[in-house]
């Protein structure tokens, strides 16, 4: 199987969003996806396909597992050329920080749940851990993408990456990692 996808650069990015491959994987495996983990190898300014064969001699932009199997993310020749708005400024506003918490109100309107959580967790750490360097997501685990108010706690650093728990109606729901690009 392959499947090849188009996307935009977001806002003032010159990189594939994560969060426009997390939506766009989603739509293709379904909303009651579970036992979801994408994690991401490098970033790409390239378009992107979908196999679940990994090509010899290739390392993936990303890999995707979930209840259904696993997919390959990988880039093709083709530049991505085309920018679409992306404020994240407003969504940022949309949530709130007690200590090492952020909360994720149920209705982010205009913004997708994973991007609450990537904008969310991203926001918590440069407030708690303010560094010169530049925070990325790198991975996300969910048992399902939650749909109501969600928590994210930032909860421990695993050598050059950080956690954060995902809280949903008490539970924990994933975690959400990130590092530091320099």
């Amino acid at each position: 199987m392959k499947l090849d996808r188009t996307f935009r650069f977001r806002g003032r990015r010159d990189y594939l969003h994560s969060a426009s491959l997390f939506d766009d994987i989603l739509k293709i495996r379904g909303a009651d996806a579970t036992h979801i983990d994408l994690k991401f190898h490098q970033r790409t300014a390239q378009q992107v396909s979908y196999t679940d064969r990994l090509p010899a001699g290739r390392e993936p932009v990303a890999e995707w597992w979930d209840a259904r199997g696993k997919l390959y993310v990988v880039a093709r020749e083709e530049p991505i050329a085309d920018t679409e708005p992306y404020d994240e400024p407003t969504l940022a506003r949309m949530l709130w920080i007690d200590g090492k918490t952020v909360f994720v109100p149920e209705a982010t309107p205009g913004f997708s749940r994973i991007e609450a959580i990537i904008a969310g967790f991203k926001r918590l750490m440069q407030e708690t851990r303010p560094t010169d360097k530049q925070y990325v997501f790198v991975r996300v685990r969910l048992e399902r993408l939650p749909e109501g108010a969600m928590q994210v706690r930032y909860t421990r650093d695993i050598g050059d990456f950080f956690q954060g728990d995902i809280l949903a109606d008490g539970r924990l729901a994933g975690q959400v990692f990130f590092g530091e690009w320099a």
